[in-house]
């Protein structure tokens, strides 16, 4: 059901440009406690906050947030990097793991961070390629209407000529019948 929900929601959004949140009840009250949990962190976004859980997320996740991860997380540091993390660890006064998880986790955010910035860039040259084509579109309109100007200009300079011919053509016969 959740699944459908979602497909809808991306087509709702690719053929109107918006999500309608009001449409789904728990799913508006979810973006607003989302909402209300980032106004209390400075510098948060609703984007990356995502994007966080996505880079994350467990191979295997199970109902109510809870996830399987491996029982065995250790991992090892060249001896120059163990060094260097351990200085800075007891420089700054914490735990060497928690000088590890905050650098992990500050590359982590800027991984999402890149992945917005990357939708930035295809969103902006999507609208860049609209403006373009709404130029385009314009210039050959205007086009079209200087050659439509063009056009009516000759046809009224051909058409003067054809009745300054023709009234000369009735001049030369009343002349030559008033001989």
């Amino acid at each position: 059901m959740g699944a459908a929900f979602l497909e809808e929601q991306k087509r709702e959004q690719a053929n109107m440009g918006w999500t309608f949140l009001a449409g789904d009840r728990v799913l508006h009250c979810d973006v607003l406690r989302g909402l209300e949990i980032l106004a209390t962190v400075p510098n948060a976004s609703f984007e990356v906050a995502p994007w966080l859980l996505k880079l994350c997320q467990a191979s295997r996740e199970l109902r109510g947030g809870k996830y399987e991860a491996p029982k065995c997380r250790q991992i090892e540091l060249e001896p120059r990097a163990f060094l260097g993390c351990d200085n800075k660890a007891r420089s700054a006064g914490i735990a060497l793991k928690d000088l590890v998880n905050g650098i992990v986790l500050q590359w982590l955010e800027r991984e999402a961070e890149a992945r917005i910035e990357e939708r930035i860039a295809r969103e902006a040259q999507v609208e860049r390629v609209k403006v373009c084509l709404r130029w385009k579109d314009w210039r050959e309109r205007k086009a079209g209407r200087q050659k439509e100007a063009l056009h009516r200009k000759f046809w009224e300079i051909e058409e003067a000529y054809r009745k300054r011919e023709h009234r000369s053509k009735i001049g030369e016969e009343e002349s030559g019948n008033g001989i």
